[in-house]
């Protein structure tokens, strides 16, 4: 064998060890990134979970109101004689709150009263000539206008006397009084206010995404700052909404037949809408990365 087959197989059989070298060296890495993606994998723990029904809710934000605030104003002018019941006394349908002095409207009702009959009188006999045809139509017709201006001005001192004293509309509590005893008032001068609170609304906006869902009569829980819970029906929803806002005003209707003094607390509504299928996650499983998705 010459020289050079023989350098031919050496450098072969070399080139044979080095291609067996490489590939033992390449398996490595590809061991060791195997064994760290095994080390890398958590453990996890599977639970079954059946959907179950769960109602959807509203939360919104409210007011506590009275029912009814009415401010009650003078029918006629005259001075304050009578203040009958004590400011923050709760009074009955028909109590008198105020009285007005009537001043002359007595004797002023007296003379009308004359004058109606008198005027009567006259039309009687205006009747009679006019029948026998001693009187023209002109003197009838004048004598029926007397007639009804008596009777008109008898009404209207009737009116005033009736309406001098301020009455309760409504059961309710004094709760506000804008006279003092010897005031002099003018007609259409505010007296006093009254507020009915044996029936409570609680007030609230709904945004415009969610007014659709909501129905009249749904039962609907008030939550008070005190934290006390109510009950109640959802009594009026707006047709229309706030134009600076978009939403839309809905009142819920509360008992307070024990009177609780809980006009003008704040009150978180929670209002169910419908129900869906859905399952329980605990906030505890559930985290969140820097953008704020789930992870």
């Amino acid at each position: 064998m010459n020289k050079s087959i023989l350098m031919a197989i050496c450098l072969t059989g070399l080139l044979i060890v080095w291609m067996l070298s490489g590939n033992n060296n390449s398996a490595t890495p590809l061991e060791s990134t195997k064994e760290t993606v095994k080390n890398e994998l958590m453990s996890v723990v599977i639970t079954p979970s059946i959907a179950q029904l769960v109602s959807k809710k509203i939360t919104v934000q409210g007011q506590v109101e009275a029912n009814r605030i009415i401010s009650m104003k003078t029918e006629i002018s005259g001075k304050v004689t009578e203040l009958p019941k004590t400011l923050g006394s709760r009074v009955k349908q028909g109590e008198v709150l105020v009285k007005v002095g009537l001043k002359t409207r007595l004797t002023d009702r007296e003379e009308a009263v004359a004058r109606v009959q008198f005027q009567k009188q006259e039309l009687a006999a205006a009747k009679t000539l006019f029948e026998r045809k001693l009187e023209s139509g002109n003197r009838l017709s004048r004598e029926k206008a007397n007639l009804a201006a008596a009777k008109a001005t008898l009404e209207k001192i009737d009116y005033e006397i009736k309406n001098a004293s301020i009455i309760a509309p409504f059961a309710g509590v004094f709760d506000r009084r804008y006279v003092e005893l010897g005031d002099y008032l003018d007609k259409g001068q505010a007296v006093v206010s009254l507020v009915d609170d044996l029936q409570l609304k609680i007030t609230a906006m709904v945004p415009q995404q969610q007014v659709e869902n909501l129905r009249l009569g749904q039962t609907v829980i008030a939550t008070l700052i005190n934290g006390e819970e109510l009950t109640g029906p959802l009594n009026f929803i707006s047709a229309t909404s706030d134009k600076n806002t978009r939403s839309y005003r809905i009142e819920v209707l509360i008992d307070n037949s024990d009177l609780r003094r809980i006009v003008g607390m704040t009150a978180s509504l929670t209002i169910p809408v419908n129900k869906t299928h859905g399952h329980l996650v605990s906030a505890s499983t559930i985290s969140l990365d820097k953008q704020g998705r789930l992870q």
